[in-house]
């Protein structure tokens, strides 16, 4: 058993370890796999797959139906898929070490996300890597279809010398409006206005003082009534299906055109056919589709003024590898270090950002997994403390990585995705803020976790922005590092304890790699932080609890 407060009666625990994926550090449960197992079920570039096979054991298998991807997934880690494989809940059921769905590209809407976190599964997808390809692809459609390149490419290989038909237009100095300005958006702004084109934009997510130089930020009416062409470029959410529908085609400037390399769903492709063909749209250019593939006997098909690509936006030499790769290195490093790079039911960390915020994650969940170790009892809320530039900018994980150690600390099986929803099922509040804790410190973090109605608490630092430190516990001054196996001991103030001590454990052949000792207030009390090699037994605790001078003692695992 643990102490409930220091200096009450010895009570020792040994704890529990946990078995889940990590939001900043791979758990004792990971860290016993000897071989990932990694499945792709799409087709990935071989720069990537080669990245996969350095660290894991890799099986591919294309064109999975949904009863043959379920029997597949038993006893795999991770799963990648392109757009092509469709993960159900169904396809998830008995997947029990799965741990997390790579999807190498930007849309996820071939993937049931609400399952996978119900199941505790990190999904991620790579939004970055296509993106130029992406927006390079949506430009070349909007010139093909203003000078009508297809129809003309058609009546030649066809034989026929026709001009009558062809007449395009310029698009040196006409509007066009983007709806999203997200990567591929600012890529397609950008590329336009070195065309010479008027750039409007309409996202509501976007504020004013983060819009791209040159692009003027509007309304969705104003950007549909003013814009020559129409370029779209948001994912499919519940809030998009169908944002172009019958009342925004009918805001459209008439004679106007559409771009769509987006996501299908996005667009009622009935009511675009309307538009069309009452003239209030003089054209199309789609790449996407609410059904893929696309029907042969799909009306849109019939119509002599729509530029067709079979969902081929991300398709390039260039794009392919870098998805790849990009994914594959997400997906080692989720699975090596527990470290979620652009996760999609977990607070998103941008590539960029992921070495910088990950020694802080670590922090933040071996801070609450120590707090809960140290006096068990019943926990009702977590609250994380944040100081400095870095941690404040990333109160959301942090916040959830505290509730994770915290989770864990108690012996539960959580990981980033569900932790906050079991925190929530057992009556405990997880929350967050920002304040300045100690001026000496640049950055600090500091977890409170309310146990049996008492406030606990333990602070830490980074020593060299990589190590985690444990620098406060329980308002007594400490300098250890908060890694592997720790023994914390409350004791008296006097010559030959921690002697006493060392020898006990060296009779048990427990190694001491760090020791640190803190005078609490008052001078009359001595806090001692030991790191171990092994874990002590609960024999070894129970023989230096004890000891005379000994006035608690308990062991914590960060392994």
């Amino acid at each position: 058993m643990l102490p409930r407060a220091i200096g009450e009666p010895v009570r020792v625990r040994h704890p529990r370890a946990s078995c889940a994926v990590a939001l900043a550090r791979v758990s004792p449960y990971l860290a016993r796999v000897s071989r990932w197992k990694v499945l792709v079920a799409d087709d990935l570039a071989p720069e990537g797959v080669e990245l996969l096979r350095n660290v894991a054991e890799v099986s591919t298998h294309k064109g999975m139906a949904e009863d043959e991807l379920r029997a597949a997934l038993v006893g795999t880690h991770a799963l990648i898929v392109r757009s092509a494989t469709k993960v159900t809940a169904a396809s998830l059921e008995g997947a029990d070490d799965l741990l997390v769905i790579g999807r190498a590209g930007i849309g996820v809407d071939n993937v049931d996300v609400a399952a996978a976190t119900d199941h505790g599964i990190v999904v991620m997808n790579t939004p970055e890597s296509g993106a130029v390809t992406t927006a390079e692809h949506a430009v070349a459609m909007m010139l093909s279809l203003a000078r009508r390149i297809p129809a003309a490419d058609r009546l030649l290989h066809e034989g026929r010398w026709e001009k009558k038909g062809l007449t395009g237009v310029e698009i040196t100095g006409k509007t066009l409006g983007l709806i999203g300005l997200g990567r591929i958006g600012r890529v397609v702004a950008d590329r336009s206005r070195g065309l010479k084109m008027r750039v409007l934009a309409y996202d509501p997510h976007v504020p004013e003082d983060r819009v791209p130089e040159g692009v003027v930020l509007v309304t969705l009416a104003r950007c549909l009534s003013e814009s020559d062409f129409v370029s779209i470029h948001v994912p499919l959410l519940d809030d998009t299906r169908h944002l172009l529908d019958r009342a925004a085609f009918a805001q459209m400037k008439h004679g106007s055109r559409l771009i769509h390399c987006a996501r299908g769903g996005v667009v009622d492709e009935e009511a675009l056919l309307e538009a069309l063909e009452r003239g209030q749209v003089a054209g199309a250019a789609l790449d996407v589709f609410e059904k893929e593939p696309l029907d042969p006997d799909h009306p849109l098909l019939a119509h002599p003024n729509v530029v067709f690509t079979p969902h081929v936006g991300a398709s390039t030499e260039e794009a392919r590898r870098a998805v790849a790769c990009d994914m594959a290195q997400q997906v080692v490093t989720c699975l090596d270090t527990g470290t979620v790079v652009n996760g999609i039911n977990v607070p998103r960390i941008a590539p960029s950002q992921a070495g910088r915020l990950a020694p802080f994650l670590e922090l933040a969940q071996g801070l609450g997994s120590f707090v809960v170790q140290a006096f068990g009892g019943e926990v009702s809320s977590v609250t994380v403390e944040l100081q400095g530039e870095t941690p404040q900018s990333a109160e959301e994980p942090l916040r959830l990585a505290a509730a994770v150690g915290a989770l864990r600390g108690l012996g539960h099986v959580v990981t980033p995705v569900n932790a906050l929803a079991r925190a929530a099922d057992r009556g405990v509040t997880v929350s967050s803020v920002q304040r300045l804790l100690k001026s000496e410190y640049v950055e600090m973090i500091r977890v409170e976790a309310a146990i049996d109605g008492v406030a606990r608490s333990a602070a830490g630092v980074l020593f060299g922005r990589r190590r985690p430190r444990l620098v406060e516990f329980e308002g007594t001054p400490i300098d250890a590092s908060l890694e592997g196996e720790m023994l914390v001991t409350v004791h008296h103030d006097q010559p030959g304890v921690i002697g006493r001590i060392g020898s006990l454990l060296g009779d048990a052949e427990v190694n001491i790699s760090g020791m640190q000792i803190g005078l609490r207030e008052g001078g009359r009390e001595a806090l001692g932080l030991l790191n171990l090699d092994t874990h002590p037994t609960p024999e070894l605790l129970e023989q230096i609890a004890t000891l005379p001078f000994v006035d608690s003692v308990f062991a914590v695992s960060l392994s």
